[in-house]
Parts: structure tokens; C-alpha cells; sequence
């Protein structure tokens, strides 16, 4: 049985539609075949009609069928003479290999059921491009390249005896035994990796701790602040002066320990549609400590602030100052520490539960960041209900917290590991 979509790959197929309705509109004066993918031979009838109507100068979500393969095309653009362009969108920000492979099978089958083509382009999005407020420049938004020479080498060297090889593949009375490996997760992750992946190898490894574990943890000083940090990066810049993909951090967590034990809680979320960059530095710098360390879990925060102090200058020097201060919990553990509980993973999803046992992320609405992101961006909506922007409020709060907590946990349980004799455990 094939893996459920999970909130996080639903919010990544959702994107991938959002891209591609905006760049049907880079083709003006276009149709769309409407029909759903169940409806396919009634789509291929519709651009079976729709083909012949020259004053249709585009068709999306075009649909042909060529030996019981069947296909949709982003967009068919009418080119003269009776020729067409291939439009195929992508979301990401170049063209890659598997692209090619895609454009080339679209191709193929277009052409074998009679609908020529005269030139084939990835249309991306430009990672150079910088919103400048109002309706998006499309035409600097999307990049589009033509993979005419590449797609069509493709064909002639693989597309009609690999497609023979699947049909023979498909015919077989169980499924073939193959081994798992890379492939399994690239160019994308298989459907069936769950399926493939249920017989978790066990973790023979013993527990390992570090006889520099005390000292580097002793480096970190009171009032210890521990700091996590959501983002959203939208495909398309919902902001001016943003690119594609540019993470725009909306919601911070933060636990801070002084040395007697003492633990407190601050945060931030950005409730609207506006940018919320500078108010998430400002009330950030407002509620860190002045002195102690600033401990994340990865880079990533680093990397926020760096970019925060050059977009606003007038924090620059504050925030680099945060920056100067900041610890990586997850470097400390993988250099000094390691248990078979974490399945050769030092996520904090994979720490957490071996090191804070009574810590759970099993009860949230909300349980990693890429739904995060896709709940911010529905929270923001004009056109959600109140209570709703309400009730996502609230779990994107609770989510943020709970991973600040997390580390907090997951230190004072490496003291006790550690044998330090100022462990804060239970706290």
C-alpha cells in the first residue's frame, strides 16, 4: 500500500498547483481542459476540439493518450502553421535531469497522437527575481528554457524501450524484488518507501558519551536563552523586495534558564498579511537576555539573523551580536553524544523522545515546520473563517513552544548524562 500524504507533501503538491495556475496566465488567451485526471479519455476528447480552434491560442492541462499512456501538458502554446510549443512548469528555481525525463515522455506521446511540436521549455521560477509590489512581472518571474535538443535526444535513446520495459513490468504476476537504496529517495521519495522500509534494521550501537560532554556543556552561560524559529518560503514572493523561496521567518520561541533553575517563556507570532520580518527582529531583540548563551538547534537560526541584519540595517549590529552569541545544540550532541534510540537520526523530532521521554510531539495539530508554514499562510488568508485563524493560532503557539521546551529537556538531560553536579533535571 502506498504512504499517506502527509500535511508536509500535501503543502509541497499544493504550492506546485499555485506555480502553476500563475504561469498559465505568462500564456494569455488560453483554455483550460477542466476534466479531472479520472476523467482522461473525456480531457482528451476535450483537447481533441479544442486543438482544431485556432482562436485558442493556448490550452493547459492539455490531455493525450499514445498506448495507454496518458499525459496532461502544462501548457500547449499554439506556435503558427499548425505547430505547438510545450510548456512544462516547475516549481523549483532551475532545471533539473528527472525534468527532462518528464518534458521528453510529454513529448512523445503529444507527437504520437498527432499534435506537432515545435519547440519544448521548462518554464521555473527565476531565483533572481525580486518582488516590486502589485501584480508579479511574469515574465521575469518564470525563466523559461529550451530543452527542445535535450528532450528529443532523450526520446530517441530511452523513452520507447523504457516505456516497453514498464508495460513489461506491469504485466508480471508479483511485483519484482528490488533492492533499496538511494533510489528509493531520488529524484524524489517512492510512494511505497514505507511499504519497502517496515523492517527498521536494529541499532546494535551502545550508547556513547563524549569525556569532553561536561566541559562543552559548562560553556554554555546563564541566563541560557533556548531559541527556535518558524519560517515560510513561499514560491511565489509574497513580499516586496523578496525572491522565490526566500525563508521569511513569522514566529518565534524562546525558553531562558537561569542558573538557579528558574525557567521562562516568551514568544512571537505574526497574526496578518504584512511583512512580518521587522517586527519579528525587533520584539525578538527586545526579549533576549543581554548576557548568556543563545542555544538553537542547527544553524538555521544563524542564518535568519544574518539575513535580517541586512535587510534592516538599523538591527544590523544587534542582531549580529545575538549571532556572536549563539550555541548549536545539535552540533554538541553529534560530537559528543549518541544512543540507539535516535535510529542513526539527530533530528529533534529523533533526540527527543530518548532524551525527554515525557516530552511528546504525538498530541499536536501542528508537528513540523513545513506544516507550519502552510498553516501560517492559511492563518494570513483573507478568506479564512475567524475562528479558524483562532484555532491555528493557537497550535502554531503551542508547536513553537514545544520545541524550545524540547531543548531545554534535552540539555538538562546531557547534564545528567554528563554527570555534572549542577544538572537542572526536571526542570
Amino acid at each position: 500500500m502506498a504512504d499517506p500524504v502527509d500535511a508536509g507533501l500535501q503543502a509541497i503538491f499544493d504550492s506546485g498547483s499555485a506555480v502553476g495556475e500563475l504561469a498559465r496566465r505568462r500564456f494569455p488567451h488560453g483554455r483550460l481542459v477542466e476534466e479531472p485526471y479520472w476523467q482522461h479519455d473525456q480531457a482528451a476528447e476535450t483537447t481533441r476540439i479544442l486543438v482544431t480552434d485556432a482562436s485558442i491560442l493556448a490550452l493547459y492541462e492539455a490531455a493525450f493518450t499514445f498506448e495507454g499512456i496518458r499525459t496532461r501538458i502544462d501548457v500547449l502554446k499554439r506556435s503558427g502553421s499548425g505547430e505547438f510549443d510545450l510548456v512544462e512548469v516547475k516549481s523549483t528555481t532551475r532545471v533539473k535531469p528527472e525534468h527532462i525525463t518528464d518534458v521528453a515522455i510529454q513529448l512523445y506521446i503529444a507527437e504520437e497522437a498527432g499534435v506537432p511540436i515545435r519547440r519544448a521549455y521548462l518554464a521555473h521560477l527565476n531565483r533572481h527575481y525580486v518582488y516590486q509590489g502589485g501584480d508579479h512581472d511574469l515574465k521575469r518571474l518564470f525563466t523559461l528554457t529550451d530543452v527542445s535538443d535535450r528532450a528529443r535526444t532523450f526520446v530517441v535513446d530511452h523513452v520507447p524501450n523504457r516505456l516497453d520495459l514498464m508495460w513489461d513490468t506491469l504485466r508480471l504476476d508479483s511485483p519484482p524484488d528490488i533492492v533499496t537504496g538511494q533510489h528509493c529517495t531520488r529524484p524524489y521519495r517512492c510512494s511505497f518507501y514505507g511499504h519497502c522500509h517496515q523492517d527498521e534494521v536494529k541499532d546494535d550501537r551502545q550508547p556513547y558519551v563524549s569525556p569532553r560532554l561536561a566541559s562543552t556543556l559548562r560553556e554554555i552561560a546563564f541566563p541560557a536563552s533556548f531559541l527556535d524559529f518558524e519560517t515560510v518560503n513561499p514560491a511565489i514572493p509574497m513580499f516586496v523586495g523578496t525572491r522565490p523561496y526566500q525563508p521569511i521567518p513569522f514566529q518565534w520561541s524562546l525558553h531562558v534558564l537561569d542558573a538557579s533553575g528558574s525557567l521562562s517563556h516568551h514568544s512571537f507570532l505574526n497574526t496578518d498579511l504584512e511583512d512580518p520580518r521587522e517586527r519579528f527582529a525587533s520584539s525578538l531583540l527586545k526579549a533576549v537576555s543581554r548576557s548568556g548563551s543563545i542555544v538553537t538547534y542547527s544553524p538555521y537560526e544563524r542564518s535568519i539573523l544574518n539575513r535580517l541584519a541586512q535587510e534592516f540595517p538599523q538591527y544590523r549590529d544587534r542582531l549580529l551580536a545575538l549571532c556572536d552569541r549563539m550555541v548549536d545544540l545539535l552540533k554538541l550532541i553529534r560530537e559528543n553524544y549518541y544512543h540507539p534510540g535516535f535510529r542513526g537520526s539527530y533530528s529533534l523530532k529523533s533526540v527527543a523522545p530518548t532524551l525527554a521521554p515525557s516530552l511528546s510531539y504525538t498530541d499536536l495539530e501542528i508537528s513540523e515546520g513545513m506544516v507550519a508554514a502552510a498553516s501560517y499562510a492559511r492563518m494570513t488568508a483573507n478568506d479564512t473563517p475567524e475562528s479558524e485563524k483562532s484555532h491555528i493560532r493557537d497550535a502554531l503557539m503551542t508547536y513553537c513552544q514545544r520545541d524550545t521546551e524540547a531543548m531545554v529537556q534535552i540539555y538538562n538531560a546531557l547534564l545528567s548524562e554528563a554527570g555534572s553536579d549542577y544538572a537542572n533535571s526536571g526542570k
